[in-house]
This record gives C-alpha cells, structure tokens and sequence, in this order.
C-alpha cells in the first residue's frame, strides 16, 4: 500500500514546516521566516538553511517490506554527495544517495524481517530532497515512532553535519539516536556566536538546548573584543527564550592549526573567554571535548571537520558528560 503524504507528514521528526504538492512532500529544519531572516543576514546561510540535517521519518511497522521514491534533490552545500540512511532497529542497512549527484532523484526497497520492527530514515545532512512516496505491505500496521525527549541544537557546519557520509553518523544524530530523541538541528556551516541566529519565535518544547560555536569565531572575527561581545549578546539572548532548561555549550574540538595564534588570540584563550561568558547563566553547562576525540587527522575529513569516525568519538564525549 502507498502512505497517503500527510501519513507521511506524520511520521517527520524534526520539521518546522511542511510543503504538500500533489507531486510529494518536503520537509524544512527551520521556518519561513528564520530562513528569510538569514539569507538577509548572509545569503548562504539562507541556502544552508534548506539542508535536511537531522530531518527523519521513524515508525514502528510489520510490514514485510519497505521502499521509498524521491526526487528533487537540490544542493545546499559545497560538499557534492548525499545519502540518505536507512536503519532497521537502530542498526544502518543502506546508505541511498550518489556521489557527483546527476539523477537527483530514486527508487529503494528493501524486504524486512519478521514482526514489528521500528524504521528510521535520516535524510542527508548537506542536501534536500522530496519525498514522492513511502509504499508499506497491504494491510500492515505503522504508527509514528514515540521518543523520550526533545533537543534543540545550535552551532556551526560540524553541528550541521559535515562531513558525516551517513547522515546518521553525524553527532548530533548519533545523540538523537543514543538518547531516542527529536532533534531540532539549526546548525550552519561557517556560523559564528552572533544573536541574529536565534529564532525567537521557535516553539520547540525542548528538554534540553546545545550550543556549539567558536571554531568559526577564532578563525575569522576580527578581535577578541568582538567575539567576546557577540558570544554575550548571543547567550544573553538565547537565555530570556530557553530559561529553565539546561544549555549545554560545547566549546571547539581540536583542529589541525589550533597551534597557531589568530587576531582572536589563540585557541585555548578563545574557549577561555567562551567558557567564561557562559558560566554568568544558572542554566549553562560547558563541555569540553578538546581531549575526548583523538588529535588524529584519520578522524577529519579536512583536518576541521569530524568524519563518520571521528563524530563517533564526539557523541560519546557528549553522552558520558552529560551523564557525569
């Protein structure tokens, strides 16, 4: 049988907004209006907005097969590939996407095994696509899987998901995955701490927000003055929306120069000064990952941004501080 797209609609985790045309569905990470606010703020940003990170379908079903159609694929990013990626209970089965992308558009079925099991299909992180159908056994059963909690991420391209071959793999996807969580993921690449990145209308019900910005701040802000002013208007602003919740800051990781000395100052004085503007609010806790993730350029893909490997190290470092 062949989902109706509002059933599809449905099943969505981490959407904002929807369009349903006759011809499919897509999904949008943020609103219309947050989108318009930053391509006015810096138009790539507005582009970026459109990727699909951390957008996924998750039901339960038993169904003996599973297959999907999509089109429409668009780049939002500098990278030139995209996969979706197929989990059958938490276990990744297939990675469907292209490198080089000229179709922009495909099929995938696949039989699954007996009895209930849950489906989790993450869309790419630094493309979008349309759904044009979800097509499911006749007479099977599927409800829209049910999580434990909601987070809110904030942060630059490695919270956006570069450079995560498997959208799954990227860190904030393994915690969602991890924690069973929907998660809202405004993170852009290049972004830096700046208050015009917060949508203040945003009616998330969040059990928890992370922030992770800086890398960008200590690379290419002018002065440590002004980093240090726009990293407090940031907090200052994202505190009077999320007030009884905690905010989770995850300072840089290591990058391949974090030796050299910027107009910033150095590395460890930039996650200094950032550590010390967000210790003023109650709710903010910091995590340092600097040495939870190897200094191992096998775990980049560029020496800054983690692969599917690396990230591995950055979700766990999240999940055991967290817990600590």
């Amino acid at each position: 049988m062949k989902l109706t797209l509002e059933e599809i609609k449905s099943l969505a985790f981490g959407i904002v907004e929807t369009s349903v045309e006759q011809d499919g569905v897509e999904f949008y990470r943020m609103s219309a209006n947050l989108s318009k606010h930053l391509v006015s703020y810096k138009p790539e940003y507005g582009i970026r907005a459109d990727a699909q990170a951390s957008i996924r379908l998750d039901f339960e079903t038993d169904s003996d097969f599973f297959a999907f159609a999509y089109d429409n694929v668009q780049t939002t990013s500098s990278r030139n590939w995209y996969y979706f990626s197929l989990l059958i209970n938490g276990e990744e089965v297939a990675l469907i996407g292209e490198d080089n992308p000229t179709e922009r558009c495909g099929k995938y079925q696949i039989n699954l095994p007996e009895g209930n099991k849950r489906i989790t299909l993450f869309f790419p992180n630094l493309f979008r696509a349309r759904i044009q159908s979800i097509e499911l056994s006749d007479g099977c059963y599927f409800k829209r899987a049910e999580t434990k909690h909601c987070f809110v991420f904030y942060g630059d391209s490695i919270t956006h998901g570069y450079d995560a071959r498997s959208a799954a793999n990227s860190y904030v996807n393994r915690i969602a995955r991890a924690t069973n969580a929907e998660i809202f993921n405004l993170g852009i690449g290049g972004a830096v701490f700046d208050p015009k990145m917060i949508d203040e209308v945003g009616d998330y019900n969040a059990d928890a927000v992370f922030v992770a910005y800086g890398t960008n701040d200590w690379a290419h802000r002018e002065n440590m003055c002004l980093l240090v002013k726009y990293c407090e208007e940031f907090f200052k602003k994202l505190t009077s929306i999320f007030k009884n919740i905690s905010i989770y800051v995850i300072l840089p990781i290591w990058r391949a120069n974090c030796q050299d000395e910027k107009p910033t100052g150095t590395f460890h004085e930039v996650k200094e000064k950032i550590t010390e503007v967000a210790k003023q609010y109650d709710n903010a806790k910091i995590i340092d990952l600097f040495d939870d993730i190897p200094h191992d350029v096998s775990l980049y893909s560029d020496g800054l941004h983690p692969n599917d490997d690396g990230f591995a190290y950055y979700a766990q470092g999240v999940l055991n501080k967290i817990k600590a």
